[in-house]
C-alpha cells in the first residue's frame, strides 16, 4: 500500500470514527423500556432527537416513559411528567406523525386523560370533605394537562374547587369549559349563573341564567336560580314577572306564592316612594294615579302571601312575611301623611292604621310559637304603642 493509499484510508477512518463517537450508543430502547430503565431510556432519546429531531416515533416514546413515570409519583407531583408527556405528543405532531402514529397518540392522550379523571371521580367519601376536594382538584388538574379540551374535567374540577371555597378558580374553569363546549349545555350556563350569585354579581349571573335558554316552567331550579339574580340585583319587576308564570304553573307551590308576594310588595314600596316624590310635587293627576297603583300592588301582593300561609300553615316563614308585609306597608303609609295632601292624609293614615291592625295580630301569632323571641317582642311594643297613640288622637 503505498502512502497516499494510507493517507486516504486513514481520513476515512477518521471520518467514520468521529460520527460514530458523536451518534447513537446503538442502546436497545425497547429493552430499556422493558426494563424499566428509563432515565437510560430517556438519555438514548435525547440523544438521537439531538442527531434528528424529525422522529414523531422518539417523541412519542418519551411522551409515554413521562406518562409512567407521573404514574410512579404522588398525584400533586405528577404536573411536571405530564406537561413534558403532552409536549412530546404536540411536537410527533408537529413534525408530521403518520397516520397511525395520530391514532396512536390520541388512544395514549385519551387513556392517561381518563386515569386522572376517573381517579378525580373516585376520591374516597370517607376522607375528610377538605382533603377530599383538594386531592380530587388534583387530579383533575392533571387531567387537563393531557386534554385541555375536556369539558367534563373542567366542570368537575370546578365542582372541588367551588366546595374549597375557590369561587373565582370554580368561574374560571367553567368558562374556559364554555370556550372548548361545541353546543354550551343549559347545565353549565346555569352553573356559572350560580357561582356569579355566590361571587356577589348578580348581574353577571342573571345574563348566565337568561343564556341557559331553558324552559322555565320544567326546570325549577334554574327559574330559581335567575329569579334569585333578579332579587340580589334590585330587579323586582323581571323577578315578578317570572314568578307570576311560574305561580300559574303551580298554585299550590307556597314557596313560590312567598316569594312572589315579596316581590309584589317590593314593587308596591317602590310606588309608594314615586308617590311621595310626587307629593312633594305637587302633581296632583299623578299622585292620585300612583295611590291607586299602589293599593292593586299592595292587594295583590298580600294576596299571595296569605295563599302561601294557608297552604302551610306550620312555616313560620310565611308568618314572619306577613307580619314584616303589613308592618313596613304601615310604615310607609304612616310616612305618606306627613307630606301628602290634606284631603288624601284622613284615608292615608286610616290604611296605616289598619295595616297596624294586621301586624299587630301575626306579631302576636309570631309570639305564641316563639315567646322568646325578643325581636317579636320588640315589634309588637311599637305597634302597639302607635295604635295606642291613634285611639288617643281619635277620642280627642
Amino acid at each position: 500500500m503505498n502512502v497516499s493509499t494510507f493517507t486516504r484510508l486513514a481520513g476515512l477512518l477518521l471520518v467514520a470514527g468521529f460520527f460514530y463517537s458523536c451518534g447513537s450508543s446503538g442502546a436497545n430502547l425497547d429493552e430499556l423500556i422493558a426494563n424499566n430503565n428509563y432515565q437510560k431510556a430517556l438519555t438514548e432519546i435525547d440523544s438521537r432527537l439531538d442527531e434528528n429531531p424529525s422522529q414523531p416515533a422518539l417523541y412519542i416514546q418519551r411522551g409515554e416513559i413521562n406518562a409512567e413515570l407521573a404514574r410512579e409519583t404522588d398525584p400533586e407531583l405528577r404536573a411536571e411528567f405530564y406537561t413534558k408527556t403532552a409536549d412530546d405528543f404536540n411536537s410527533a405532531i408537529e413534525y408530521d406523525a403518520s397516520e397511525s402514529q395520530l391514532s396512536t397518540i390520541d388512544s395514549l392522550r385519551q387513556q392517561y386523560w381518563k386515569d386522572e379523571h376517573n381517579a378525580g371521580l373516585r376520591i374516597s367519601e370517607n376522607e375528610a370533605v377538605s382533603e377530599r376536594y383538594q386531592r380530587s382538584e388534583i387530579h383533575f388538574q392533571n387531567a387537563l394537562i393531557l386534554r385541555p379540551d375536556a369539558v367534563s374535567s373542567y366542570r368537575n374540577l370546578s365542582v372541588a374547587q367551588f366546595n374549597l371555597g375557590e369561587i373565582d378558580e370554580a368561574i374560571t374553569s367553567l368558562e374556559t369549559a364554555l370556550d372548548y363546549a361545541d353546543e354550551p349545555s343549559a347545565e353549565l350556563y346555569e352553573n356559572l349563573g350560580y357561582l356569579y350569585l355566590e361571587k356577589g354579581n348578580p348581574a353577571e349571573a342573571a345574563q348566565y341564567y337568561e343564556l341557559a335558554n331553558t324552559n322555565m316552567e320544567d326546570d325549577l331550579n334554574l327559574a330559581f336560580g335567575l329569579i334569585n339574580a333578579y332579587i340580589s340585583n334590585g330587579n323586582s319587576a323581571e323577578a315578578a314577572n317570572m314568578l307570576e308564570t311560574l305561580v300559574d304553573e303551580n298554585p299550590q307551590n307556597a314557596n313560590l306564592r312567598n316569594v312572589y308576594g315579596t316581590q309584589l310588595y317590593e314593587i308596591t314600596s317602590d310606588i309608594l316612594e314615586e308617590l311621595k316624590t310626587a307629593y312633594s310635587d305637587n302633581n296632583s293627576e299623578l299622585t292620585e294615579d300612583l295611590r291607586a297603583e299602589a293599593e292593586e300592588m299592595g292587594q295583590e301582593a298580600e294576596e299571595h302571601l296569605i295563599e302561601a300561609f294557608k297552604r302551610d300553615t306550620s312555616n313560620t316563614k310565611y308568618l314572619e312575611s306577613l307580619a314584616v308585609f303589613y308592618n313596613n306597608l304601615a310604615s310607609q303609609y304612616l310616612a305618606l301623611t306627613k307630606v301628602s295632601f290634606e284631603n288624601d292624609r284622613t284615608a292615608l293614615r286610616q290604611k296605616a292604621y289598619t295595616l297596624i291592625d294586621f301586624a299587630i295580630e301575626y306579631y302576636e301569632k309570631l309570639i305564641d310559637i316563639d315567646p322568646n323571641n325578643d325581636e317579636y317582642g320588640d315589634k309588637l311594643e311599637v305597634l302597639k304603642k302607635l295604635k295606642e297613640r291613634q285611639t288617643v288622637s281619635a277620642n280627642n
